[in-house]
């Protein structure tokens, strides 16, 4: 596949060219009578939606793909699923390997690029631990499944739907082929699956970056600040989010008032960990109260780790956001974290995101709703899940327009290859410095 790529193609050039021949390879498989239980050719639409969101481990989907798609049609979502959870740099990587050949400069770098790293140094020994680790997690997150899918399926069937959904959760897809149309709402009670596809997430949304920190460090004291910032905010986050759905949802009827306190504890807990990227539902946010939404937006902002398979903005970038908002409060001239000063540079660029996410969102949400008369938060809902790679959705997905189809598509393409990769499509190798120094200005801020 790398020759298909002219020399002159910059890594960030070729990642996001990568990303669309897979999306249109797999609407192409997906079109095939053979990838539909009914034998009858799917629409491009439908099977371009879908490969995006394969692709972009978003999970939005317009069937019911348990229902819809046969065992081929399946397999390629999953392979989709994999190839874009990973990043398909490194499973160009993995042919490597196998093959016994060298990897050379322009091959790195662009693993480099599709893992988030900002160095070449130790790229390739970080390919093969993300490569083992995935096998490793998603092979014992299938056998964990199977005890509950294999007594409900048989061997066959149970095995497939171990796998699918293990790599689907491991992945941050949210994709299910239970069938029902309702994701995992008929295990909302079973702690094993929850629990299970919860760790799955997790580990899958910390990041390659911070799995191979915490690999060669295995020391908080000798972690990286990056590291720190991640594990620190994924635990706030997880523990605030379980707190504020059970607050705001054990009194609601539509979800969880008739469960027990423990049960209600668990299904607030694993809405809290989905909610961020993953996008397996097992409340129906359709039924969530306002408020609830509202924090699911948040949540779906702040994503998972830079260089992971979650998606958001980064949970990192979040973090520095607030660590910035804490410096200017507490009037500090500079922004450290764990004993480490943060360059201007880096502060700028999470301002940037952080913004860039809210404008595309927002107006996302009024074109939706202007287009299929959804209220506002409920557009908005689906926007954000779009763009953050989450894949819950309000219910607006299957019946939404043509309009509000393609749309969702560009943002799942955007959120997963990442803005500022879109950016440097667009940008040269090399930029000319600029050499003109202008005079300082003043300009009144609040």
């Amino acid at each position: 596949m790398i020759t298909l790529f002219t020399k002159r193609i910059n890594p960030a050039r070729r990642i996001a060219m990568g990303f669309a021949v897979l999306i249109l390879i797999g609407a192409v498989l997906l079109m095939l009578p053979a990838a539909a239980k009914s034998g009858r050719q799917t629409s491009f639409l439908t099977a371009l939606f879908t490969a995006a969101s394969a692709t972009c481990v978003t999970g939005l989907s317009l069937v019911n793909v348990g229902a819809y798609f046969s065992v081929f049609g399946q397999a390629v979502i999953l392979i989709l699923i994999q190839l874009g959870g990973l990043g398909f740099m490194t499973v160009i990587c993995f042919v490597f390997f196998m093959t016994n050949k060298y990897i050379g400069l322009r091959n790195r770098m662009l693993i480099a690029q599709s893992m988030g790293m900002g160095t070449l140094e130790g790229v390739v020994k970080l390919a093969k631990h993300v490569l083992v680790i995935t096998g490793a997690v998603e092979f014992v997150g299938a056998v964990l499944l199977s005890l509950r899918f294999i007594p409900k399926y048989g061997i066959v069937k149970g095995i497939w739907s171990s796998i699918f959904h293990s790599v689907s959760a491991f992945c941050n897809a949210g994709f299910d082929i239970i069938g029902d149309g309702q994701s995992v709402m008929s295990y909302q009670n079973d702690t094993l699956v929850l629990l299970v596809l919860s760790g799955l997430i997790i580990i899958g949304g910390l990041g390659f970056i911070v799995w191979e920190d915490i690999l060669r460090k295995r020391k908080w004291k000798k972690l990286t600040m990056y590291s720190k910032s991640v594990l620190a905010a994924t635990v706030f986050l997880l523990a605030a989010g379980t707190a504020v759905y059970f607050v705001l949802e054990h009194a609601n009827p539509l979800t969880i008032k008739s469960s027990g306190t423990v049960q209600k504890i668990l299904s607030s807990f694993f809405q809290s960990v989905t909610t961020r990227t993953a996008g397996f539902d097992a409340l129906g946010q359709n039924n969530l109260t306002d408020a609830s939404k509202v924090w699911g937006i948040i949540l779906m902002m702040a994503g998972g780790a830079s260089g992971s398979t979650a998606g958001g903005i980064k949970i990192g970038t979040i973090f520095l956001v607030f660590m910035t908002l804490q410096t200017v409060l507490s009037a500090r001239r500079e922004v450290v974290i764990f004993g480490r000063r943060v360059g201007y540079t880096t502060i700028v660029h999470a301002m940037a995101l952080m913004v860039l996410w809210l404008v595309l969102v927002v107006t996302g949400a009024v074109i939706i709703s202007l287009a299929d008369g959804h209220s506002l938060l409920n557009s908005m809902y689906e926007t954000a899940s779009a763009y953050s790679t989450v894949g819950l959705t309000a219910g607006i997905t299957e019946t939404a327009s043509t309009l509000t189809k393609i749309l969702l598509i560009l943002y799942m393409f955007f959120g997963r290859v990442g803005i500022m990769t879109i950016s440097l499509v667009f940008m040269s190798h090399t930029k000319k410095a600029n050499g003109i120094k202008y005079p300082d200005g003043e300009f009144l801020v609040g």
